[in-house]
């Protein structure tokens, strides 16, 4: 609660602190500060206060502050970023600040909610700043395709959401998570109801055959608004998942796992075919999201033991990776816009930018779950989990993973192994932040390979 007051406060402050147009570092400054004091009252709320629940709306147990914790720190990462990343307007880079952590409270709300009322509200603040963000560059018809499409598709998704909560309401005469858990059988209101608030979730986080405006708006949006929506965004539309089917449905799982685990199955297939084809690195890396989410599903699937622990251990790891991932990408970006959406980018890379080059490697041998790094043991815990009852769903996992192999490493080809023009300039500059930013990345990845077992605990049973 303390983490959602002070974000709350901090996106006010950063909202007037921008009406100065030449105080960019002070609202950057405003937010990272906000951001660093709600992290660490989250962790002070984890390990040394009780949990408690608000009115029975919100409850900050283990698991709302543990992914709580996640995405506040991600989010600092991308505020760091922000000042030299950010493409709009000067003008405006108080809003887009202020906007960033407003999305964020609606984030901690998806991982805290107790009530379906509070899911509902807590989707639309996560997505209504993000509406605005996609179309940041005002200018740029790309992005206000991908600012439009978003809306859309949130729209639509909201509405089915809405309608499967009203289902659910009808069935139980509850919005809450623990009285619809006691409802007796299964009536086909309730059933329904369970289906479509589903379907609105999976428009959310990218889940096939429901993934359609994903890689559009992810090419249109600016970049750091693309890294919020591929790291932060897709970890509370996960948390949010877990946590409604693992707290109100997981003892009439057989309504609904069928259903999701065929999703899982079309999720991680399409995204990684699809992936293989793609030239352009923001359209890959959306394809690969589509991918990593059909992965996520198993572990909604594993519901209970510790699948909340092995699904915070791969959200984790999946979103340092991509904020790494994506800081190459936006100084390569930045100094090579003629090729700023093609893999030919980064050729060279690793003779002209070895620090970037590293990060970037790192960061996609996590993705693919390549061992010892973090993605392999989130991989690992999270498809352990959910062997016992879905070993050919794992098996289809495992090969999909292999396959991203081969379009993460066109990436590691091209700054290492291809030739480089000798009009190439060479080094290619990476500024301060940029490189805090990596270093920080790096060590957090190694971090959550050697304490894998520690994070995966975290949650509990």
């Amino acid at each position: 609660m303390k983490a959602l007051l002070i974000l709350a406060l901090t996106g006010v402050f950063s909202l007037f602190a921008g009406l100065n147009a030449s105080k960019r570092t002070v609202v950057q400054a405003i937010a990272a500060t906000g951001l660093v004091l709600a992290f660490v009252a989250t962790i002070w709320d984890r390990f040394w206060a009780a949990p408690f629940s608000i009115a029975n709306m919100l409850t900050f147990d283990a698991y709302a502050l543990s992914f709580g914790g996640v995405a506040i720190l991600i989010t600092l990462l991308i505020v760091l970023l922000g000042k030299s990343g950010y493409q709009g307007d000067a003008d405006n880079f108080g809003d887009f600040a202020a906007l960033l952590v407003f999305s964020l409270c609606g984030a901690l709300c998806l991982f805290s909610f107790d009530n379906l009322i509070m899911l509902f509200l807590g989707i639309e603040i996560l997505s209504i700043p993000l509406y605005v963000l996609a179309g940041t560059r005002k200018n740029d018809p790309s992005s206000n395709e991908a600012a439009l499409k978003y809306f859309f598709m949130g729209a639509f998704a909201t509405g089915i959401l809405l309608f499967g909560i009203t289902l659910i309401y009808g069935a139980t005469a509850s919005f809450s998570l623990a009285e619809i858990s006691k409802v007796a059988g299964t009536p086909a209101l309730l059933k329904v109801g369970i289906l479509m608030t589903m379907i609105g979730l999976s428009f959310k986080v990218a889940a096939a055959p429901f993934h359609f405006w994903s890689p559009d708006v992810y090419e249109g949006s600016p970049n750091v608004v693309t890294l919020f929506m591929a790291a932060v965004v897709k970890v509370a539309g996960f948390g949010a998942f877990f946590r409604l089917f693992d707290l109100s449905f997981a003892q009439i799982s057989g309504i609904w796992a069928p259903t999701l685990a065929v999703m899982a199955l079309l999720t991680m297939t399409i995204g990684n075919i699809t992936a293989l084809f793609q030239n352009g690195f923001k359209r890959m890396l959306a394809y690969s999201s589509i991918a990593h989410a059909g992965y996520l599903l198993l572990g909604i699937l594993a519901c209970g033991s510790y699948g909340g622990g092995a699904l915070l251990l791969y959200t984790f790891s999946y979103g340092v990776a991509t904020v790494c991932a994506f800081a190459v990408y936006m100084v390569v970006a930045q100094q090579k816009p003629e090729e700023n959406t093609t893999l030919i980018a980064f050729r060279g890379l690793g003779h002209r930018q070895p620090l970037g080059a590293f990060a970037m490697t790192l960061a996609l041998l996590s993705m693919a779950g390549i061992p010892p790094l973090a993605g392999f043991f989130g991989k690992y815990f999270l498809f352990a989990q959910a062997f016992t009852d879905y070993s050919w769903l794992v098996i289809a996992a495992v090969v999909n993973s292999a396959i991203s192999i081969v379009y993460y490493f066109r990436v590691i080809a091209e700054m290492y192994f291809k030739p480089v023009e000798e009009s190439e300039p060479t080094p290619l500059s990476l500024p301060v932040i940029y490189r805090v930013v990596l270093v920080v990345g790096i060590l957090l990845l190694l971090a959550i390979s050697a304490l894998s077992g520690t994070i995966l605990n975290w949650v509990g049973e």
